[in-house]
């Protein structure tokens, strides 16, 4: 048995992976409900909205641990909270109930989950240093790779290149091969395998479903914004758009087209919408804060309710 803060600090870390997990059940009904008006949406609202489709479910956790602390720390707080989240013992912690058995499990998927995400990270080093081995640096900032696959991509979490093979450099024109350049130098700028790396951990508790909808979104925003990058300096969007489509037809019919989380790819993440931003056709529409702020405390306030019913289910199922 566990007394005093210890106990406390226990209790409040099963609360908040809780709290992870009704968070997610709350962002996943949010990402059915919004996910046929996303791509209507302007294009920081989509981005911005993914993060926080992403950053919820950690979010979620520390609210519902603080709320939970919170008549703790002030007490007339107490009573409106007691609606909502209410638990005992706060100073009393056993590690054979299952408060202790479902803290020991958690831990370890996290932990698992780390290593294998650093197992995955020190991979990529290996792999971007054996790429630098392998290829040719080019004046316009292109590595250039001896295989015939056609791709241009970005690799690297923390000193990002850029690389085009000779499969698709012989295929292609000059003006191409300069959008090609400008395009993967946007997403070194901006550092978008590490951003990408970061929000496919940030999104690991999702159901698998919800949880691709989410990483093909948020790569398609990347690389529209990467495209935006490119316009500011070659201020000519048809030929952009249409070395997007050459490239595109080109690698159509490519056998590697495998995602990896630390590589952008020039042309894989929904062309035609792609194309559309690019030339203005698409129309999209603004989202009210205000919306977006009731959603927020709703789902966050729904959550922490969440984590008391699941405590007090599970409270009932194993009368500990």
């Amino acid at each position: 048995m566990i007394f005093g803060y210890p106990a406390l600090f226990l209790h409040l870390l099963t609360i908040l992976i809780l709290g992870m997990v009704t968070g997610t059940m709350m962002a996943s009904l949010l990402v059915r409900l919004v996910a046929s008006r996303l791509p209507h949406y302007q294009l920081a609202i989509r981005r911005n909205l993914l993060w926080a489709f992403a950053v919820f479910p950690l979010f979620a956790g520390v609210a519902a641990a603080l709320l939970s602390y919170l008549p703790e720390w002030k007490p007339q707080a107490n009573l409106w909270l007691a609606d909502i989240i209410h638990w005992h013992h706060a100073y009393l912690f056993s590690p054979a109930s299952w408060h202790g058995v479902f803290l020991l499990f958690c831990l370890i998927g996290l932990l698992a989950l780390f290593a294998w995400r650093g197992w995955q990270g020190v991979s990529e080093v290996q792999r971007q240093q054996l790429l630098g081995l392998l290829s040719e640096r080019d004046k316009d900032g292109l590595a250039e790779l001896d295989t015939p696959v056609p791709m241009a991509f970005v690799a690297g979490l923390w000193s990002p290149k850029a690389y085009i093979t000779r499969g698709l450099a012989s295929r292609i024109s000059a003006k191409e091969r300069r959008v090609i350049s400008l395009h993967e130098q946007a997403h070194i700028c901006r550092r978008d395998p590490l951003a990408k790396f970061a929000f496919s951990l940030l999104t690991c508790l999702y159901p698998p479903g919800v949880r691709r909808f989410l990483q093909a979104e948020f790569e398609l925003a990347i690389e529209q914004l990467a495209d935006e990058w490119v316009v500011q300096r070659y201020p000519q969007p048809a030929i952009i758009a249409q070395a997007l489509l050459q490239v595109e037809k080109i690698a159509v019919n490519a056998q590697d087209r495998q995602a990896d989380d630390a590589y952008s790819y020039f042309a894989r993440h929904a062309v035609e919408r792609r194309v559309h931003h690019l030339l203005g056709v698409s129309e999209y529409r603004a989202l009210p804060v205000v919306t977006v702020v009731v959603l927020a405390i709703s789902a966050t306030l729904s959550s922490a309710a969440g984590v008391d019913v699941l405590h007090h289910l599970f409270e009932t199922l194993f009368l500990h």
